[in-house]
């Protein structure tokens, strides 16, 4: 509900009237352009700020986003501090951290090979006009003025936004509004973000495996399969009549046969697992004396990945935080296990889950670097807000800012160490 007695719930205590001048007001009206970034300036925006920061909801949410920063940034730095130590006790680590190359501590589609360039672009967007748009409201509930707001694009693709609070009132305003206005961009992005995996999690409920079987990962040139007809991408459903539901049954089957016996075999193929194809296979033996046919499998074990997905634990939340370029074997909506799978939704059900979970992991990852004491981030600015507030009688400013930057500079040394260190071991 609006609270149509003050656009305001909580002033700062400072004159918040439009301090820009009619020729200043006009010029941020323009398209500025810094070739290859175009920015578009607007007041536009300040309307929707205005109503939804007059929401007494809004009041409310503010102190729990400013509640839940502190636990963010406590997130963050253990999520560092447990990468240095993995990496130090974990060379195999350190070996995928230098094939994937320093590019992927950043959040750039085309650049970081974790991220897809158009659910990439997507995903970042949105968690950037999430975050400014928390500043933005906040802004406007605690009282401060939002003099323009509006989208940053590189060449004609849009790569952000900003709201632009003014910083006159946050530098002379009480600690408490200003730390709200702070907090509201990572709070925002954590409870989309939050929001997008329960989503998910809903929409994955109603994934079931389309086909059971062992997957058909390659053929061998000139082995018996390959002469069978058999092709990458089968899937056993059956040997001599015997269900085949998983590698395990696969194998017992094979290990009771010789080299020379003929089996028959029932794959199917094709995405809409319609058309089944039965052969016999003459097995052979291979180099270490194995009767083979002459293919690599994959167990897909589809509904045990699947009921993975389907329920929600806190040990179980690390699935969700694995990109699905990195786990194509494990997660049901990568590229690679889509087709195994079906939905009332049809397909689009896997351009939804991908979407959701892009949303998700960038939100997340967004909140939490600017949760980190890093200046002049948020989380940065609000040790020095909090700084300020309770230790301004007995520090100085220079020593205040010292303190500031040194916790920057500590953070700072932590992520730079994650990348190196690899290449160091």
């Amino acid at each position: 509900m609006i609270d149509e007695r003050s656009i305001l719930t909580e002033q700062p205590e400072i004159d918040t009237q439009e301090t820009q001048t009619p020729e200043e007001q006009t010029e941020e009206k323009r398209v500025a352009i810094q070739f290859p970034l175009i920015i578009i300036r607007t007041k536009r925006f300040s309307k929707i700020f205005d109503r939804l920061g007059s929401m007494r909801a809004s009041h409310y949410i503010s102190w729990l986003l400013l509640v839940l920063v502190p636990f963010v940034a406590g997130v963050a730095l253990y999520l560092i501090v447990n990468s240095l130590i993995a990496l130090i006790n974990n060379p195999a680590l350190g070996e995928i951290s230098r094939e994937m190359g320093p590019q992927a501590i950043l959040m750039l589609p085309g650049i970081n090979p974790m991220l897809p360039i158009v659910y990439g672009w997507i995903a970042i967007v949105v968690a950037v006009v999430i975050h400014e748009g928390g500043h933005g409201i906040i802004a406007r509930n605690v009282g401060f003025n939002v003099k323009s707001s509006g989208l940053l694009f590189f060449l004609f693709v849009p790569i952000g936004a900003f709201v632009d609070v003014d910083e006159a009132q946050v530098k002379k305003a009480r600690a408490r509004p200003s730390l709200k206005v702070m907090a509201a961009g990572v709070g925002g992005n954590i409870i989309f973000g939050v929001t997008c995996l329960l989503l998910l999690l809903v929409l994955v409920s109603g994934v079931s495996p389309a086909v059971n079987g062992v997957y058909v990962n390659t053929v061998a040139e000139g082995m018996p399969a390959e002469m069978a007809g058999l092709m990458p991408g089968d899937i056993f459903v059956s040997i001599d009549n015997m269900p085949v539901n998983n590698a395990t049954e696969l194998q017992t089957i094979m290990s009771s046969k010789t080299p020379g016996d003929t089996v028959g075999v029932e794959v199917i193929r094709g995405d809409s697992w319609q058309q089944s194809y039965v052969t016999n296979i003459t097995l052979t033996i291979s180099e270490d004396n194995r009767t083979i046919m002459g293919i690599t499998t994959y167990d897909l074990q589809t509904e045990l990945r699947l009921e993975n997905y389907r329920t929600f634990s806190i040990d179980r939340l690390s699935m969700y935080m694995v990109p699905p370029t990195l786990a194509s074997g494990l997660v049901p909506y990568s590229d690679f296990l889509a087709p195994f799978y079906t939905h009332n939704l049809g397909p689009v059900w896997v351009i939804l889950a991908n979407t959701l979970f892009w949303l998700w992991f960038v939100n997340l990852n967004l909140a939490i670097f600017n949760a980190l004491p890093i200046y002049p981030m948020d989380g940065g600015r609000i040790v020095d807000i909090l700084l300020k507030r309770f230790a301004g009688n007995r520090l100085s400013g220079r020593t205040i800012r010292w303190i500031t930057l040194g916790l920057t500079a500590i953070c700072a040394t932590l992520i730079i160490a994650t990348i190196v260190l690899p290449f160091l071991l």
